[in-house]
């Protein structure tokens, strides 16, 4: 009996300390606070592609884009992005924020409809990055003869991306609209 007691014991102690070993850190773990994402931080990169160089901000009004691109309600507050290809190019990403998903919807939808359509060739490539779905769109710019331009533009969540360049390498373009990261 007692050398059961004396294992009773034995298994007791070391239930308690092996417990012991295994207690966490009293260190008080910190949880960032969340920070609601804003345009202006949007059309920062954070990985910008080999390559490219940010030149700044553009001044930008919720007026300059609802005449560029889209006049529908619920635009909250837009930002515009200027990045320069090693070669010369500039890329411009726009950021808009809309009130809700159903706004940020609506503006790439009227954006898209503003487009006639083209007469032998597709204007509007989806493709897939980051996740989502994103529409490219071809265009022609008739300073010194046709020449192609390609936009991006896709809406996560409430916000807008258009990404658009003065090139006919819509590659260019892309990696500027994949490295939004959205």
């Amino acid at each position: 009996m007692n050398k059961r007691i004396m294992l009773t014991l034995i298994f007791a102690v070391l239930m308690i300390a092996i417990s012991g070993c295994f207690e966490g850190d009293d260190t008080p773990v910190t949880v960032p606070e969340y920070v609601e994402p804003s345009v202006e931080n949007l059309i920062l990169l954070k990985d910008i592609p080999l390559g490219f160089e940010y030149l700044g901000a553009i001044p930008t009004t919720i007026d300059d884009i609802k005449d560029k691109y889209a006049d529908v309600a619920g635009i909250v507050d837009v930002a515009e992005g200027i990045y320069m290809y090693s070669d010369g190019t500039n890329v411009y990403m726009i950021a808009v924020e809309c009130e809700d998903e159903a706004s940020a919807d609506n503006f790439v939808y009227q954006y898209k409809q503003s487009f006639p359509q083209l007469r032998s060739e597709t204007r509007f490539v989806e493709e897939s990055f980051n996740g989502h779905f994103a529409t490219r769109i071809k265009n022609y710019t008739t300073f010194n003869g046709d020449v192609e331009r390609y936009t991006y533009v896709w809406n996560s969540g409430k916000f807008v991306f258009i990404v658009e360049g003065n090139t006919d390498d819509y590659s260019l373009t892309r990696m500027i609209a994949e490295a939004t990261g959205q």
